[in-house]
């Protein structure tokens, strides 16, 4: 039974030119045996890439709302995938051609809500599902470059988790939004990731999203308590799959790095619950652009010791 190896998106920005910050990111990333692998988002945080889509502008407390949201004009253009391709070609070189590539792009209810509260004009609230109708549609032209592409596709809505609208509301947008991908990409490369702490009812819609995938926390103090709502039938009911958070990011020094050991026991015990049949990935709680690159990597390394030792 496969189960790849990933990071969720985000490492701590390197002071050093993009380009080497980027390879830099990659190396850690093979020595750590990743097999999906990320550019580690050192160019902007999770809303700043997003910068270009026309109805935004910047004010002092970041990108707000202006006007209209509309699709970008060119989406090949967008800097993602000119980093994606930094990625790729250096991995090529390295010999990985049977490595992965993923682009982490932002929700359309993640991005609405995080710019809407830096300011909002032209829609009527905070709560207005137009706004998260509209980006919805301003993302739908990238991930199908995604698709084009063949990377990996990672839609990040922690904002799920937070209820800033209605779970269901939400989830009807994510399906209106992968609606034009194949049915095949979204069984295989398609992954929704929703860190933060669930309950059933959350949970319960999340199930509906049209994306293979579901990535989620398990590991840090406020999460734990999403591994009860786990069940193999569940799962195996609504053809979904887990990418499994199995080391805490919620760390600020490396005294408070989780052990090899409590990692393991922590996947021993999800894997009691489902099966290991639905693991999709293994991979940290959340991106570790909030950390310094020695707690970073320590998580990493020991991710990767503990996996070895579960998949044995």
């Amino acid at each position: 039974m496969s189960v790849l190896r990933t990071v969720v998106g985000s490492f701590p920005v390197r002071n050093v030119p993009i380009e080497k910050a980027i390879l830099e990111v990659v190396e850690m990333q093979l020595k750590y045996g990743i097999d999906v692998f990320s550019d580690g988002e050192q160019r902007a945080d999770m809303i700043g890439y997003f910068e270009n889509i026309p109805g935004l502008e910047r004010n002092q407390r970041g990108l707000y709302i202006k006007s209209k949201i509309l699709p970008p004009n060119n989406v090949r253009d967008f800097i993602k995938f000119r980093d994606a391709e930094i990625v790729k070609q250096y991995l090529d070189i390295k010999g990985r051609h049977d490595a992965g590539l993923k682009v982490a792009i932002t929700g359309p209810i993640t991005l609405g809500f995080s710019t809407a509260v830096n300011g909002l004009n032209y829609y009527s609230s905070i709560r207005d599902t137009n706004i998260y109708v509209d980006f919805a549609n301003a993302l739908s032209p990238i991930i199908e470059e995604v698709h084009r592409r063949g990377y990996y596709l990672q839609i990040d809505e922690p904002s799920l988790s937070a209820r800033v609208i209605d779970t269901k509301v939400g989830v009807n947008i994510l399906n209106n939004l992968l609606k034009n991908l194949s049915s095949s990409f979204k069984d295989e490369k398609t992954i929704v990731h929703v860190c933060g702490q669930l309950n059933s009812r959350i949970f319960g819609d999340l199930l509906n999203v049209d994306a293979k995938v579901l990535s989620l926390a398990f590991s840090a103090p406020n999460v734990q308590k999403n591994m009860d709502l786990l069940n193999k039938q569940i799962l195996c009911n609504a053809g979904k799959k887990l990418g499994v958070g199995c080391i805490s990011v919620q760390v600020s020094s490396l005294e408070n790095v989780e052990s090899v050991e409590v990692v393991l026991r922590r996947l021993l015990h999800i894997k009691e619950k489902i099966g290991i049949e639905y693991f999709a990935f293994v991979h940290p709680d959340c991106g570790l652009r909030a950390l310094n690159e020695k707690i970073a990597e320590t998580i990493l390394e020991r991710m990767y010791h503990a996996v070895n030792m579960f998949l044995q």
